[in-house]
């Protein structure tokens, strides 16, 4: 869960992260908007949950739906081609 360092999580979320239900992950200096006020951070958090849960290999499986409906081409990049 990517939470921004103002939010708060309620009493069942609490819980659960306690147990170790789901990894927690904040990042400061960023409104609700998390992944447009901070792009590059979620990005690099993303790699990161990828690359600890190595799910890299079902990355291939990942179809974008804009091929499949004929429209203009998707290609997907890699974290570090963004820069």
């Amino acid at each position: 869960m990517l939470l921004a360092s103002c939010d708060r999580m309620d009493k069942e979320l609490t819980i659960a992260q306690m147990q170790g239900k789901f990894k927690l992950a904040i990042i400061n200096d960023v409104g609700h908007i998390i992944h447009e006020d901070d792009s590059k951070e979620v990005s690099k958090m993303i790699a990161e949950f990828i690359a600890t849960f190595k799910i890299t290999s079902k990355l291939s499986e990942i179809k974008p739906i804009v091929g499949k409906l004929g429209g203009a081409s998707c290609t997907f990049k890699k974290y570090d081609e963004y820069k």
